[in-house]
Parts: structure tokens; sequence; C-alpha cells
């Protein structure tokens, strides 16, 4: 259980934290938050990993293993903790700006998330990369892409063009976290 609630613990502070927090010392030049730099990444930003790495979204956007598949999309507190860590690192990347993203717009991050309190308690979070709605009960995979769609009439493509990177919905047993990039990227992880 400690373990466990250790885990939790950590990837609520990862995904918790912007630049301005206690990981703004974080290698920069990785394509995700949280890599530390090895040897394996030369100086042109490639590595010997690249077999291990998944492109999403398009655009060339390197992406870390995906922990589970798109059509199981739920990382559990049971499965192996290389699994979970997994899940901690790509849920960083997914919300991570790359150069070609647009700039964050917190009005419009706003006026989104305003749009969503009809589903839950909502925040905007990092300036406008991610909005997140918390439930006493109900988030699953398909929540945030149709809450979208269903209370703003915007598109995931939308947000993306106005710096939302991912939406988010949280209750007390489950955070799932989808793309704005690619509408069948969407990964929760159990609590």
């Amino acid at each position: 259980m400690g373990a466990r609630w250790l885990l939790f613990l950590t990837v609520t502070l990862a995904l918790a934290c912007d630049k301005s927090g206690p990981l703004a010392d974080i290698d920069a030049s990785s394509p995700w938050p949280g890599a530390v730099a090895s040897p394996a990444v030369t100086a042109a930003g490639s590595s010997n990993f690249a077999g291990d790495a998944a492109m999403a979204g398009g655009g060339g956007r390197v992406m870390p293993p995906r922990p589970v598949p798109t059509s199981s999309p739920t990382v559990r507190i049971t499965m192996p903790i290389d699994v979970q860590l997994q899940a901690i690192q790509y849920m960083q990347a997914m919300q991570a700006p790359q150069p070609s993203d647009a700039p964050a717009d917190p009005a419009y991050g706003k006026e989104i998330a305003d749009a969503l309190r009809p589903v839950g308690r909502t925040d905007v979070v990092s300036s406008g990369r991610r909005i997140d709605i918390f439930l006493a009960k109900g988030c699953d995979a398909a929540l945030p892409k149709e809450s979208i769609a269903r209370y703003t009439g915007a598109s995931l493509t939308t947000l993306l063009a106005h710096g939302v990177l991912v939406v988010r919905c949280a209750d007390h047993e489950l955070q799932c976290l989808q793309s704005t990039r690619d509408g069948d990227d969407v990964l929760c992880t159990h609590k």
C-alpha cells in the first residue's frame, strides 16, 4: 500500500507542476518533461532507443512508450511498477509543449473551463495548457472528449490551436488525460 501511495503522490505532483514549480530545472532538451539526460541522447536530440519511442499526434512528435494500448487505456495500480512509471512519463509527455505548439491562451482556457462547469468543478492549469474537470464520480476515458463536444462546441483541434494540450478528468478513483493532438490518445490511471 505504501508504494502505491507514493506512486500516486508522484503522479499527482508531476501533473500539478508547471515550469515555475520545483521541476523547472528538468532537462529542457528532452522531448518530454521528467526525462533524465542520458548518454544515449546525442547532441542532435536523437537517441539509441528510438525504436522504443512511439510517434503520437503527427508532426514528428516523439513520445515515450505507451504503457497500455489505446483499446484499453487504463493503467491499474495492480499492474507492474514499470508500467505505472511509463504511465507517469507518458502523461507528462502528453502535456509537454513543443516548439510547434500554439502559445497558451489563458483567457480561452478559462472560457472552455467555464463552459465545462456543468460536468464538474473545473480548473485551468499551466496558463491554459491543461483543463481539469473534477468529479465526485464518473471520470472515464470518454468523458473529456465527450464533454468538450457537448458543452463547448469546440473540437480538440480548436483547443490545440489555442495552446490547450490536455483535457483531464479526475474523481476519487480515476484520472484520464485526453490529448488534443490526437483524439484517440487518452490515458487513465487508477488512484
